[in-house]
């Protein structure tokens, strides 16, 4: 159809492109991604230019796992010079990644890198994600034995390709890989960051089954689907209200690096807490903490008495965050 024949459709029907991405994007919204293709491709006939409508088309048909169809969209548009050119080309990589195209990813990557385009806060992940996939590629592929239907999902002990592997795995059906997802997270050695990045994908997959979880000495079973996110729970709500009424309007640089502490604590830590659960303790410990990190004496006595906690308690309390501390995170 040219564009003379979609100009006279649109008009046929008062705001039909609009229409039909609006709806599109509520399908989004509302995950049902197949739906909102549909819409979407229509909106697109009417105009292929609309680079709104191409990206959200490119989403649409991505989250439906129509890899192959989004590649071809993404492929265009960049071709083309329609939408945000950097919001297509990295959702172009993430559907390169997913379908394992690496010699393509490196193609890509190499030309832009050459023309030294690339925005700075994206230069890092662009030269790591060409790093990953040169490393793929130089891999022979495993040969699968006969009998063998299984998929894996971490070919690699390195943590730095398992966290891109894990951050991608959110848009695959993930049931293939439950079984290695379950041996990872009750492996009380393996990373508790990316034990954590696990239990997130599971829960946004609303994964139902229950689920051993082993690390840092802590040991329960969760079903994912009924975990709180890990920055709403009770304990992390009240100890960010205390710590912000106690510090923030006083310093509110050494607030915002106690909170920073908090939050990866927080984050190891989930699904589990710091134990006993006890805001009034834990919210000395993270002030006292917050004043050793920022070059200040913590008067331990004086901010148990504060708190209204036992010293020996708050002592014991600092320690197990300075534990916490130690456990360097993987090299982002």
């Amino acid at each position: 159809m040219d564009n003379e024949k979609r100009k006279k459709q649109c008009g046929a029907v008062p705001r039909l492109k609009e229409r039909l991405l609006e709806r599109g994007l509520e399908s989004i919204s509302q995950k049902e991604y197949k739906e909102a293709a549909a819409l979407l491709r229509q909106a697109r006939r009417l105009d292929h230019d609309d680079g709104e409508i191409g990206t959200a088309y490119m989403i649409a048909l991505y989250e439906a796992g129509d890899y192959e169809r989004a590649k071809e969209q993404g492929r265009q548009m960049l071709r083309e010079g329609t939408g945000d050119y950097f919001e297509i080309l990295d959702l172009f990589l993430m559907i390169l990644v997913q379908l394992g195209e690496h010699e393509e990813i490196s193609s890509t990557l190499h030309a832009l890198l050459e023309e030294k385009e690339a925005p700075p806060d994206k230069l890092d992940h662009y030269e790591k994600l060409l790093a990953f996939s040169e490393k793929r590629m130089q891999m022979p592929k495993p040969e699968q034995e006969p009998g063998q239907t299984g998929r894996k999902l971490f070919e690699t002990g390195n943590q730095e390709e398992q966290i891109l592997r894990v951050s991608h795995l959110v848009h695959e059906n993930i049931r293939p890989y439950l079984d290695e997802i379950r041996a990872y997270i009750r492996d009380p050695d393996e990373h508790p960051f990316i034990q954590t990045l696990l239990l997130n994908v599971l829960k946004e997959q609303g994964i139902t089954d229950e689920f051993e979880v082993q690390k840092l000495g802590k040991a329960g079973a969760v079903n994912p689907a009924h975990l709180l996110p890990i920055f709403e729970t009770q304990l992390y709500n009240l100890l960010i209200t205390r710590l912000s009424r106690d510090l923030e309007q006083k310093n509110p640089t050494l607030f915002a690096q106690v909170k920073t502490v908090l939050d990866r604590h927080f984050f190891l830590l989930y699904p589990f807490e710091p134990e006993p659960e006890d805001p009034s303790l834990w919210t000395a410990a993270y002030y006292s903490m917050g004043l050793k990190l920022f070059g200040q004496e913590a008067y331990l006595d004086k901010i148990a008495m504060y708190y209204s906690v036992e010293p020996d308690a708050l002592l014991e309390a600092v320690r197990y965050l300075e534990s916490l501390e130690e456990i360097s995170l993987p090299n982002l």
